[in-house]
């Protein structure tokens, strides 16, 4: 785990490439789960939060293709802040909006809960170009078949820094 101090603060930042194949998603709960437990009351969240966009960048973009990859980064800072970004490799389905799923449907909870855990949560190109600076969970101008970068802010008053000392 990457973790320092700065100012008081614990900084954590992390990145791992995951396999774009549906086995993996546990895997990368698992992964973040050790990541944000000290992070108090935000970390079930993320662990959902990482959960939906993992499932969503291999069920509606080229990660769940062979050899697709989907890239998971996690940084916080202590109390509780932690910014999560879910990376896919393009191809997707354009513009995305959470809405309040139909009652019959079996899927279509993911963004729906993102925008319910997290204080802001949004999409934009993977190469770190404009896409929703504004949090409104709408994705920027359609880029065809460029890689997304879906992410999600939890801020929160946790019980232990992020490196696990107490405050």
């Amino acid at each position: 785990m990457s973790a320092g101090r700065s100012g008081g603060l614990c900084l954590l930042a992390e990145t791992r490439i995951f396999p774009g194949r549906p086995e993996q998603c546990r895997e990368a709960r698992l992964w973040i789960r050790g990541l944000v437990r000290p992070f108090g009351t935000v970390a079930d969240a993320v662990e959902l939060v990482t959960s939906e966009f993992f499932g969503n960048a291999i069920r509606h973009t080229a990660s769940g293709d062979v050899g697709g990859e989907v890239t998971v980064v996690l940084a916080g800072l202590g109390r509780g802040v932690v910014y999560l970004e879910v990376a896919d490799q393009g191809a997707g389905t354009g513009p995305v909006r959470a809405q309040l799923p139909s009652p019959g449907r079996t899927g279509g909870r993911g963004l729906y809960l993102a925008e319910a855990l997290s204080t802001a949560w949004g999409r934009h190109p993977a190469d770190g170009s404009p896409g929703d600076p504004g949090g409104t969970g709408v994705t920027g101008p359609s880029r065809g078949d460029a890689p997304m970068a879906t992410w999600a802010l939890f801020l929160g008053g946790g019980r232990t820094s992020a490196c696990g000392e107490p405050r």
